[in-house]
């Protein structure tokens, strides 16, 4: 009797472990679908807002009317915040944070800052026509790489991520890596996810723009924040090693990846799926980035926004955190310093927390080591002289001293006003020095956060 009550007992205990079984091999195949079902939106969105990126900017240098100039710069400035966007939806490099990511920024803010020149009356010189020139150039290649993904994506059925080394690959015994390698030539990418780590392999190979903008931080003359003295390889290692203790990955072990040239250089550190950048000068992490895989979210982008927070103060950094986005399976945040009740908009710092445990997986430390330094701010009028300056009926709901930066790398001390206006939300920058207007951003609500335009 007893022994008929345990088979019966175990044959159900066994019934009842291969049905959860199968129904986690069921959930986990219906979120791979979707994920995949998301990632293919993305890249088909990307390629779609970049191919028109590529066709404006051809346009704006035909362009000789000033009219129409300013018109085409004014659609690659904001067909690149656009293609970002989407950029930042792809299981790759993560906008601000790769050089594809890079080279869309600069391409973007260069655009608007030559159009608000010329919509002010001033010109174009010959050297911006060529860096404008350049950057078409540059951008031609990238579109035509992206769209032959997006066509071997429908006809090939392109995976995402490369499948596993077979034994043969793994002794080394492969032959098309090594017919490519023979002739010069790059391998053909075997997954969405190679295809854009090659193109982003390839624009790392190129030189920087040298050009003034908003957001140029990666390719300033002499960076303001970085501290002083020089470290060696070894010295940056355990820099490497501590930060990434910090973020949750005890006994690291980097391994050394290269240098990295510019004005922030310095060396590059891998430890599985997590590259970083430490400064030469400084010994400073100025770059990291994980991209090992997400799973499921288990928290929200407030829990996200508390977890930036955490990570900030162990990494010894004190920010005031001013916005969150999510992106699917992880939120971008950025936050900047705020000293004496201003806030300095240009020493930023980007932050990715994953949504599955809350850890950090992207930071970019670039411009607050570009731009912070000790500012002294100037004579000011009154919060009351400031609040006169604002048109009728829009209706204040926060305000505070701020320093915004603007084309050319130029700062300027305001009033930051954030207020509503016939029912949308805007944020309005008057000199603090003399009331003048300076900069309006629109505030757009979305499910996944917010982000200003």
């Amino acid at each position: 009797m007893h022994r008929k009550f345990w088979i019966g007992a175990l044959a159900l205990a066994l019934l009842i472990a291969l049905g959860w079984g199968w129904n986690e091999y069921r959930l986990a195949g219906e979120y791979r679908l979707a994920a995949e079902n998301n990632n293919r939106r993305a890249l088909n969105d990307f390629a779609s807002h970049l191919d028109q990126l590529e066709t404006d900017m051809a346009k704006g240098n035909v362009a000789g009317n000033p009219s129409q100039k300013v018109l085409y710069l004014s659609q690659v400035s904001s067909g690149s915040d656009a293609a970002l966007k989407d950029f930042a939806q792809i299981p790759a490099q993560q906008a601000g944070l790769s050089y594809v990511g890079q080279f869309l920024t600069q391409s973007g803010d260069f655009a608007r800052t030559l159009a608000q020149r010329i919509a002010g009356g001033g010109t174009i010189s010959a050297e911006e026509e060529k860096t404008l020139n350049d950057m078409h150039e540059r951008l031609m290649p990238v579109n035509l790489k992206v769209q032959d993904l997006v066509v071997r994506m429908d006809t090939e059925n392109l995976v995402w991520t490369d499948p596993d080394p077979t034994l043969r690959q793994r002794l080394g015994l492969g032959t098309q890596v090594a017919e490519a390698a023979a002739d010069g030539s790059e391998a053909p990418s075997k997954s969405v996810r190679s295809g854009l780590d090659q193109l982003d392999a390839s624009l790392q190979k190129l030189p920087p723009f040298s050009y003034t903008g908003e957001y140029s931080s990666r390719v300033v003359d002499k960076p303001l924040g970085l501290p002083t003295g020089d470290v060696t390889r070894d010295q940056a290692l355990e820099k490497a090693r501590d930060f990434l203790n910090k973020v949750g990955y005890s006994d690291a072990a980097p391994e050394f990846g290269g240098e990295s040239q510019g004005a922030l250089g310095g060396y590059i550190w891998k430890f599985k799926d997590a590259y970083l950048e430490v400064s030469r000068q400084g010994g400073v992490i100025t770059l990291y980035r994980d991209q090992r895989g997400i799973e499921p979210r288990t928290i929200n982008i407030d829990e996200a926004a508390n977890k930036a927070r955490e990570a900030l103060q162990r990494l010894g950094w004190q920010l005031v955190i001013t916005s969150s986005e999510e992106f699917g399976a992880y939120v971008q945040l950025d936050a900047v310093v705020e000293k004496d009740g201003v806030r300095i908009y240009p020493d930023k710092v980007r932050l990715m927390i994953a949504l599955d445990n809350g850890q950090l997986i992207g930071l970019d430390a670039s411009p607050y080591y570009a731009f912070h330094h000790t500012r002294n701010f100037p004579a000011k009028i009154t919060m009351d002289q400031a609040l006169r300056k604002l048109r009728p009926n829009f209706e204040v709901l926060e305000r505070r001293l701020a320093v915004i930066a603007k084309s050319g790398n130029q700062e300027v001390y305001c009033y930051e006003f954030k207020g509503r206006y016939q029912g949308e939300e805007y944020l309005v920058y008057l000199n603090a020095a003399t009331g003048a207007e300076e900069k309006i951003q629109r505030i757009i609500k979305t499910p996944q956060g917010e982000y200003l335009k």
